[in-house]
């Protein structure tokens, strides 16, 4: 019996392993490609995509509370993620959206007021939106939540923090209506 059970498991076992353990990872990517355009990043492009989102959730945190000398900083080190993701990306929409990271970087890096910070913020979450909006499972693997609110913007937080604006204008107010995107 025992036998049996575990022959009909194996395929079930190898087509997880299959799809656990794959070398690229797909995205929806939406600036200047077609709408069915799939962001491929290799495994190598992917631990820098890692580095990509811990930078921007430590930004994310800064802008929450309002310390704007140290997001420079911390832009720096987005722009060296994003810079070796581009150099082991090869052509197409996984290095475009890398690129696009890159430049929200540079500009985050130059901003001069709040509001050139967070219109920098703003593109570098559009690039990440752009992965995360296809492939919401991504989300949920990097234990992240997709959060817009009643002003238009949008940008990503790890899903165990309360929810907080980064585009508010002033630190002890946040948005009345924020909307959650948890999978």
């Amino acid at each position: 019996m025992l036998k049996i059970n575990y022959f009909r498991n194996a395929p079930l076992l190898l087509l997880f392993s299959f799809f656990g353990f794959s070398i690229t990872v797909f995205a929806h990517e939406g600036h200047e490609h077609g709408h069915d355009t799939v962001i491929t990043i290799e495994k190598k492009t992917y631990i820098h995509f890692q580095s990509v989102l811990l930078g921007y959730q430590y930004i994310y945190s800064y802008m929450v509370r309002g310390g704007a000398n140290e997001v420079s900083g911390l832009a720096q080190n987005l722009i060296d993620a994003a810079s070796q993701g581009i150099q082991t990306e090869q052509d197409g929409s996984g290095r475009h959206m890398m690129q696009h990271i890159l430049d929200g970087a540079e500009s985050l890096k130059k901003a001069k007021n709040v509001t050139e910070r967070q219109e920098a913020f703003a593109s570098i979450s559009d690039a990440l939106f752009s992965y995360f909006n296809a492939w919401p499972n991504q989300l949920m693997r990097n234990r992240l939540k997709m959060c817009r609110c009643k002003g238009g913007h949008q940008w990503l937080q790890p899903e165990n923090c309360p929810t907080a604006c980064p585009y508010s204008s002033k630190k002890s107010s946040n948005c009345l209506i924020i909307e959650e995107t948890i999978y």
